[in-house]
Parts: structure tokens; C-alpha cells; sequence
């Protein structure tokens, strides 16, 4: 759902405004989900009277929803900047090189990663909109990467929608839990070290053809 406004182009303030209450939202859905947090937690972070989140939002749910279309079009576009990177490689390469952007993006939002991992076990209206609106398009692009990558017998075709499917959740939920498995393994507490790791263990892990 959109913000609720008049006619014409919006004020620079409004815009602002409207930036700072998605990101805060996507701040405390993300940390906290959509059930524990409140419009007053997110209108005290955003520094705004929390009845104009319910006017220009429509409330919690119409906010909660644009927090994640936006989120699916950021992660869309980094996607997509990372295709038009790797034009005129080979099948494998353009595959290697949308997982280092996927995984460079939840690096560098890591709410996103908390996003994807949010309901996702639950049947409700909010995890199928995640489901529609987030996932199934991140799938479906890596799907045709790597099964055109198989064709090319790049990679091993047996199990490939599984293994990406695995490799995007195993990802978001890596990359969530790092603060933990920084005080679990040696080695990977730095930034470079961190995404090194990932790179090596959930990229190439995946891109093995045995």
C-alpha cells in the first residue's frame, strides 16, 4: 500500500518523512517481527506523531507491506545490476557472479536477511505476501541461472532448483546468525574475512560438480 498524499509532486520533507519511517520500520519488522512491534516504536524511531503513520500507511499491515516490496526492489535491482555486470560470460560465471551480489547485499542490509527468514513457517496472509512479493522472484532468477548453467554442464544438474533454494535460505540465515558463529569458529570475525567464508562455503559449495 502506498503512502496517502494530494496532488502533485511531494514536498522534499514528506519525502524524507516517508524514508525515515520505512526504514525504521524495516529496522524493528526485521528485528523484531510484525506481531511484537508497534506503530509507536517505529513512529519514537522515525521521530514523527504516529498518526501519521496510519494516514499516510494505512497502519501497521499497509506499512509492513511496503517495507517489503521495497525491500524485494532494492534486492531486484542489485540483482539485476549484477546481470548487466556480467553480460557475455558463460552461464556458470553469470550464476557465480549474481550469488556474490546477493550475498554482498545482505551484507551490506542486514535486515533483508531478517526479512526473508520472517514467517516463513507460518501459514498467514503476511508469509504468503512474503512468499509473493520477496522469495519467489529471487528463486525464479536464480532458478534460470543455474539451470542454464546445468545445461552448459557447468554444474551438477541433480537437485539444482533444491540446492539454490538451499543456498538462498542458507544465506539469509548465515549471515543473520554471524555475530554467533563469529564466537563459534576462528577466523571470521572481520568483513573481508566473513564474506571470504561465504563466498567459499555457500557459493562455491554450491557451484561444486563433482
Amino acid at each position: 500500500m502506498t503512502a496517502r498524499r494530494g496532488r502533485g509532486r511531494p514536498k522534499e520533507s514528506e519525502t524524507d518523512t516517508g524514508a525515515a519511517i520505512a526504514a525504521a520500520a524495516l529496522a524493528r519488522f526485521a528485528a523484531q517481527g510484525f506481531e511484537a512491534t508497534t506503530l509507536r516504536e517505529i513512529a519514537s524511531d522515525a521521530k514523527v506523531d504516529v498518526a501519521l503513520i496510519a494516514y499516510r500507511f494505512g497502519g501497521k499491515i499497509g506499512l509492513w507491506r511496503l517495507v517489503v516490496t521495497q525491500s524485494a526492489m532494492d534486492l531486484q535491482n542489485a540483482l539485476s545490476r549484477a546481470l548487466a555486470d556480467a553480460e557475455g560470460l558463460p552461464a556458470i560465471e553469470r550464476l557465480r557472479h549474481s550469488m556474490k551480489a546477493f550475498l554482498d547485499h545482505l551484507l551490506d542490509r542486514p535486515e533483508v536477511p531478517r526479512l526473508l527468514l520472517r514467517d516463513i513457517t507460518l501459514d498467514t496472509e503476511r508469509s504468503q505476501w512474503l512468499l509473493d512479493e520477496l522469495s519467489l522472484p529471487l528463486h525464479r532468477h536464480f532458478f534460470e541461472l543455474a539451470e542454464a548453467a546445468a545445461s552448459a554442464g557447468a554444474i551438477d544438474p541433480a537437485h539444482v532448483r533444491f540446492r539454490i533454494a538451499n543456498f538462498v535460505y542458507s544465506a539469509a540465515s548465515t549471515v543473520v546468525r554471524r555475530e554467533r558463529l563469529s564466537r563459534l569458529v576462528d577466523g571470521i570475525g572481520g568483513d573481508r574475512e566473513f564474506a571470504a567464508t561465504l563466498d567459499a562455503v555457500l557459493v562455491e559449495g554450491a557451484l561444486r560438480h563433482d
